[in-house]
């Protein structure tokens, strides 16, 4: 029988793989040395130039075996056509709680969801989850987050109205126009109520949403807009509000400001109440187009899925196809996917929070147990403990997109403890993972052998020398040690635990 390590071993164990690379964790609070600490400190981990492993990590939440293996047979590009098609994700929706993808109006909304006993944002944070971990619909899942972040709406506060914004919003137009996209947000109860434009009357309008969506949205706060702009798109918006009866869009004529107003370059008349709803969304298609907003959309997506400092050359021929192409995003992911400096940036970007445990879900072969559809609150929590639950960053600009924003010792201790619960399925909603599905067959039997054979699944490649090494040390036993079959299922749980701790497991 083979001997369980402690706790303490195995943090020890852990911490020896981590120490073992040189690879510290840090924070940095400027911007610019927070870019320059990011490419120093990837670029010192082990990467693969596997083409077909290096889409997976970057463009999927997770490099599965079986994905690695489709887009090596398919080619990277072909997959990419497959993933940004369009056709409906059947997987996900299976393995989906369902309700919060119902285009219910809110109020209606609200109710199903204390019929079916689902209170708060919990349905909507646990399907969006399973559709990441268990879904085949990769980077529509991953361009879902990027504009989810880019139009952040705070969940919790208005769950049934983030509902509707999370499937009519974000995952209706995140293949379509970018220009439609932010129309539809104008128009999104869960937006017009989170910044305060539902209350927004033209005898006293409130400022707030028309910044957000300048500085936030659209151009940039460098974007040449000044604070009379604000006020005159203050101006221009008002009259877009929720009708109190349904928690609808509606908009009304007797709010809206009357007069000329002049926003940067865009201009109206605005000279009747009952077209001021054409002026706002002609005003929102105004800053939808700008260059500023091109640069802003082409800047996030390559720091997505390129970089953290994305490279000025690639974000400004990003800008460029995304004009050329009337604001339509998949034009931009894919010149983006199919450039030089997508395809040489191997190890430029490392795992955030909600990332690491997808992918670490979805390596280990772990599914869903059948109350994850009734109650993924224990998911949502172990997220929440993490540091990234979805919807919950609470102000408008977005969880942040670079490494060491969440670079911290209890984000790695976290990190630590949530894998111990992912290897002993102690979360509720997910089944423990196959053990002898990890060995696979014929089993190793040494624990070198062992390692080298849980890494090649869980991060991509066998173990270097420091790193298998601690994680030896971690559970006591030298390289040479022979195993059975039955010891290598018992030293599943701590060696993947370890390895899923470590730096290796961190790089996207």
């Amino acid at each position: 029988m083979t001997a369980q390590p402690s706790r303490r071993a195995l943090l020890l164990g852990s911490a020896a793989g981590v120490a073992a690379l040189g690879v510290v964790a840090s924070q940095e609070s400027d911007a610019a040395e927070t870019a320059a600490g990011t490419a120093a400190s990837t670029h010192a981990l082990p990467v693969s130039h596997d083409a077909a492993l290096h889409a997976a990590r970057r463009l999927s939440y997770g490099a599965t075996p079986a994905l690695v293996a489709k887009i090596r047979s398919m080619g990277v590009s072909a997959w990419v056509d497959e993933q940004l098609s369009g056709a409906p994700d059947l997987n996900a929706t299976l393995h989906g709680t369902g309700l919060a993808s119902l285009p219910l109006p809110p109020n209606v909304m609200n109710q199903a969801m204390g019929y079916a006993g689902h209170y708060g944002i919990t349905d909507l944070q646990a399907q969006t989850f399973a559709k990441a971990a268990f879904g085949d619909n990769q980077l529509f899942e991953v361009l879902v987050e990027v504009f989810t972040n880019h139009l952040s709406i705070f969940g919790p506060t208005w769950a049934p109205q983030k509902a509707q914004d999370d499937t009519l919003v974000i995952r209706k137009h995140v293949l379509g126009s970018f220009a439609d996209m932010l129309a539809a947000s104008a128009q999104s109860p869960a937006m017009l109520l989170y910044l305060n434009q539902a209350y927004s009357i033209g005898s006293d309008p409130n400022e707030n949403y028309a910044r957000e969506l300048m500085e936030l949205h659209t151009v940039g706060v460098n974007g040449g807009y000044t604070q009379r702009d604000v006020h005159n798109a203050a101006l221009a918006l008002t009259g877009l509000t929720v009708d109190p009866n349904t928690g609808d869009f509606a908009y009304n004529p007797q709010w809206h400001h009357v007069g000329p107003v002049r926003v940067m370059g865009w201009h109206s008349a605005n000279s009747d109440q009952s077209k001021g709803k054409d002026v706002a969304l002609s005003l929102v298609s105004y800053l939808a187009h700008h260059p500023s907003t091109a640069r802003r959309i082409a800047t996030k997506l390559v720091r997505r899925l390129v970089a953290d400092n994305p490279p000025a050359a690639l974000v400004a021929s990003a800008a460029a196809v995304y004009r050329v192409n009337g604001t339509q995003i998949v034009p931009v992911v894919k010149h983006i996917i199919a450039s030089k400096a997508f395809q040489q940036s191997w190890g430029q970007k490392s795992q955030r929070p909600y990332e690491w445990f997808v992918q670490a879900v979805r390596v280990l072969g772990v599914q869903p147990s059948p109350t994850l559809a009734t109650d993924g609150g224990a998911v949502v929590n172990q997220l929440r403990q993490l540091g990234q639950a979805p919807f919950e960053w609470s102000p408008p600009n977005g969880y942040p997109d670079n490494v060491t924003a969440y670079a911290s010792t209890s984000t790695m201790l976290a990190r630590w403890n949530a894998a111990q619960h992912l290897v002993h399925g102690s979360i509720n909603g997910l089944q423990k993972p196959g053990y002898a599905a990890l060995l696979g067959s014929p089993a190793p039997t040494t624990a070198g052998a062992l390692v080298d054979r849980l890494a090649t699944r869980l991060v991509g490649g066998r173990a270097r020398a420091g790193l298998k090494q601690g994680v030896l040390t971690g559970v006591g036993l030298k390289a040479t040690h022979v195993v059975t079959q039955a010891a290598a299922e018992g030293l599943v749980p701590p060696m993947a635990a370890l390895l899923l701790s470590s730096p290796e497991a961190m790089v996207r």
